[in-house]
């Protein structure tokens, strides 16, 4: 690493998307001055979906170098792989100059559309085969890792409205301390049995009662893909016709009461109805979260892993997201207010290929562990099951924990500092470099360094200093 540097500031990409939180609300454009450089600046008018860094050889996933921005790191990785991502990552059959994970910074204000992720081998493969534009990637699996980073959402929106910029949506649906919402999975297969049962109108919009009649009779995984699948079809071909059963569904319960609906949570089921369908009106997709979809809640802090061929929809709060390597996918497409995408077009153009299983909320939360590389012990690791990636959060304080060290490991770091200012340094065999970054600041770690941080200036009474790093098999 001598003829290399230790650390190399990088430049990320802004997405602009219809989902994303609006102006100076939203975080992503907050880290933007220094996450993609000094010309960057906030639009009030603007919705700001995310902050992404990657090496991906197509559209925005691509980082480049600070200061250098007309150089991708892509670009830098491949003048020596080996340097820049390790003999592990580098001497694999498989090796690319690729860094094999993204991470972004999502700011979502309403529901983005519901996304579904292929499996490694056979799925993806087939993915390909079946829609290039879409799944570029059939080497790379996409299984991430969504962790809740914002203030609560009861806080975060008393600001919109203070500056004119309310959530899409009417009803809430959180409680005081959440500050990430989404769906993720499909319910209990007995949840969604009793849902069939007592919704006539959900039934309607499925309109093949004879599989209906099945499932219910006997609940199963492929008849739940069927019974999905028809929904999500019936949504396309006949879009007025399930508008219209969405619609009369929202009255009979404005009418008669949410106890309509027949369950222990008919109160929340309701208002959740409401929210989705406040910001998709009528389209299927109202159906195929509130009745068929877990929802799950998120306390700053807490994080969720969303494994291969799940299927998920993120729908309000701020998060880092890191995920296998991939094309970017549907959920980028920008539309106006006047005209919301289909909640459920890349779902459907994969649900026959995807299998699906049906378990609680549990199942896919992932706890913070301790992080053994960390010194000072002020840092956590969030490690997905049977996958390589891990996403470390680092928290200091000016008052009591002003530094942290994480000791070298074999492959690459990217970093974002997120809260605070903070200084930085790697250094490897007596040789290193040291940066001072303010909130937004990005950096890349080649393999083989000792990362120490400090905090320079904190944030709030306790003098918060926060960074969060993406490692493989850290």
């Amino acid at each position: 690493m001598s003829d290399h540097k230790h650390i190399i500031r990088l430049q990320a990409a802004m997405g602009e998307y219809d989902w994303g939180r609006q102006g100076s609300s939203s975080l992503a454009a907050r880290l933007g001055p220094n996450a993609v450089g000094p010309t960057f600046r906030v639009d009030e008018g603007k919705c700001y979906g995310e902050m992404c860094v990657g090496t991906h050889h197509n559209g925005p996933l691509t980082a480049h170098l600070f200061d250098s921005p007309s150089r991708s790191l892509l670009d830098l990785i491949s003048t020596d792989t080996k340097a820049y991502l390790g003999e592990k990552l580098s001497d694999t059959p498989s090796s690319t100059t690729r860094i094999p994970y993204c991470i972004r910074i999502l700011s979502i204000r309403k529901m983005a559309p519901l996304q579904a992720h292929p499996d490694l081998k056979g799925l993806a493969g087939q993915l390909r085969q079946s829609a290039p534009d879409s799944f570029i990637d059939a080497s790379f699996h996409k299984p991430q890792i969504a962790i809740a980073l914002g203030e609560p959402l009861c806080i975060t929106r008393a600001q919109y409205k203070g500056e004119g910029r309310a959530t899409v949506g009417h009803a809430e649906v959180d409680d005081p301390d959440t500050a990430f919402m989404g769906f993720v999975g499909f319910r209990p297969l007995e949840e969604i049995k009793a849902f069939l049962e007592k919704i006539p109108e959900l039934v309607a919009a499925i309109d093949e009662p004879a599989l209906v009649i099945k499932f219910t009779q006997s609940p199963s995984n492929e008849l739940l893909k069927q019974v999905y699948a028809k929904l999500l079809n019936r949504g396309a071909e006949a879009r007025e016709e399930v508008a219209a059963v969405v619609k009369k569904l929202q009255e009979r319960m404005m009418q008669n009461g949410a106890y309509v609906l027949g369950s222990r949570e008919s109160e929340f089921l309701f208002r959740l109805f409401m929210k989705v369908n406040a910001q998709y009106p009528g389209d299927v997709g109202v159906l195929a979260t509130t009745f068929f979809m877990n929802f799950a809640k998120l306390r700053k802090g807490e994080a969720l892993y969303i494994g291969a061929d799940e299927v998920y929809a993120y729908m309000e709060g701020d998060i880092i997201e890191c995920k296998a390597i991939s094309e970017p996918e549907n959920v980028a497409s920008a539309t106006t207010e006047d005209s919301p995408p289909p909640l459920t077009t890349q779902v459907r153009s994969s649900i026959s290929l995807l299998t699906f299983t049906s378990r609680p909320t549990s199942h896919w939360a992932l706890p913070a562990q301790r992080y053994s590389q960390g010194r000072q012990h002020r840092s956590v690791k969030y490690g997905p099951p049977s996958e390589d990636y891990v996403v470390v959060g680092t928290f200091l304080s000016t008052l009591k924990a002003k530094e942290e060290v994480l000791e070298p490991i074999l492959t690459p770091t990217i970093g974002i500092v997120i809260r605070g200012k903070v200084r930085v340094s790697a250094s490897s065999k007596k040789r290193g470099e040291c940066l001072d970054l303010d909130e937004g600041s990005v950096i890349f770690v080649p393999p083989g360094n000792e990362i120490r941080v400090e905090v320079l200036e904190g944030k709030g009474q306790e003098g918060a200093g926060e960074l969060w790093w993406a490692q493989w098999s850290a």
